[in-house]
């Protein structure tokens, strides 16, 4: 049901003003893919450019292999879920679901049977003839979700859709959009600033920053693997702790000659770890407990070193916290990530 979406050099300004600069990308039929950023980097630019709600500056977008940029919204054969449900409150959700299909003239019958359908896949099929104000947040959002797909779409596109609801809602809605990607097979486009539901949804995840790609990859290599430091942070929680040290081919240093790791690089580099590599006790790195939390699950700590430098460790799942004031620390060489400390980009 899906279908191949294609980026060419994809490019837009507010004037004069780049908010995309020459995107090329494809997102395979039936892949979802999740677009990450922090505000500003122009994630819902590019969506609403993708669902025909902006015009694109310069560069084309394909959809099927077929050129949509001049078209329509509505001839593009995409669907949107936004943010704001936009229900109509006078509505049932049986007319809500099916209201985009009476307004293209879809036979009653037809109509009938898409949108017993669509409120099937959504769950809401004991629903049908509540209004919206009877639905809670998470009922509201599902139908967004059937209004959208009772179209029929070769394109999903979600403006971040959970935004609106609480910790507990987001973790099941999560749940159920990824099980209706599964069943309906659209290629799913979900915009979010949430690491958590890109990491959770996507196929792939594409990080943007300043309307640029940081990285576009599996969640998997964008944790383990990050293409520069602004991945690094981005990602995970807490994020990749850094390091500006040298290297003499033997040992990484801080500046002022405190040994941090053994790794065989030469010259001043920025190195990263993740919380949950750092090793406490046995090692010759000394630190100062600053905070401590259990979380039960695990356990994370903030410490100081001898420079004032601070890191972030997070412990195995169930360990118990340390309860001394003073700790010693092991990088592990083969959890060590190296970037290059003027660009910032992988080493």
């Amino acid at each position: 049901m899906g279908s191949t979406i294609a980026l060419e050099n994809i490019a837009k300004a507010y004037n004069g003003t780049p908010v995309i600069a020459g995107l090329d990308v494809t997102f395979a039929d039936g892949e979802f893919i999740a677009i990450l950023g922090p505000s500003g980097c122009g994630k819902s630019t590019l969506l609403n450019m993708i669902a025909g709600l902006e015009r694109v500056s310069s560069g084309r977008i394909l959809i099927g292999g077929e050129a949509v940029q001049d078209k329509a919204p509505k001839d593009r054969g995409c669907a949107m879920v936004f943010q704001n449900y936009a229900l109509y409150p006078h509505m049932t959700v049986r007319d809500n679901i099916g209201y985009a299909l009476k307004v293209a003239g879809v036979a009653k019958p037809e109509r009938e049977r898409r949108v017993a359908e669509a409120a099937r896949v959504v769950e809401l099929g004991d629903y049908l003839d509540r209004r919206p104000a009877a639905l809670s947040g998470g009922q509201r959002q599902r139908v967004a979700i059937a209004r959208a797909i009772v179209r029929e779409p070769k394109v999903l596109l979600f403006d971040e859709p959970l935004s609106n609801l609480d910790a507990k809602l987001r973790h099941g809605m999560r749940m159920e959009l990824s099980q209706l990607h599964r069943r309906i097979g659209a290629t799913s486009i979900f915009v979010t600033h949430d690491q958590v539901e890109a990491m959770t949804l996507a196929d792939r995840v594409m990080l943007l920053k300043d309307g640029q790609i940081a990285q576009f990859d599996t969640p998997q290599a964008l944790y383990h693997r990050p293409a520069s430091t602004f991945v690094a942070e981005f990602i995970g929680a807490p994020p990749m702790n850094l390091l500006s040290v040298s290297g003499d081919g033997r040992t990484l240093r801080l500046a002022d000659g405190t040994a941090i790791a053994d790794h065989p690089h030469q010259g001043p580099v920025t190195l990263g770890i993740r919380p949950e590599k750092i090793v406490t006790g046995g090692g010759r790195l000394k630190a100062r407990v600053l905070y401590r939390e259990d979380m039960g699950s695990h356990a994370s700590l903030v410490v100081a070193l001898e420079n004032g430098q601070r890191l972030e460790i997070a412990s195995p799942f169930g360990a118990s916290i340390t309860d001394a004031d003073e700790i010693c620390l092991h990088l592990p060489t083969d959890h060590l990530h190296l970037f290059d400390p003027q660009s910032g980009l992988r080493i």
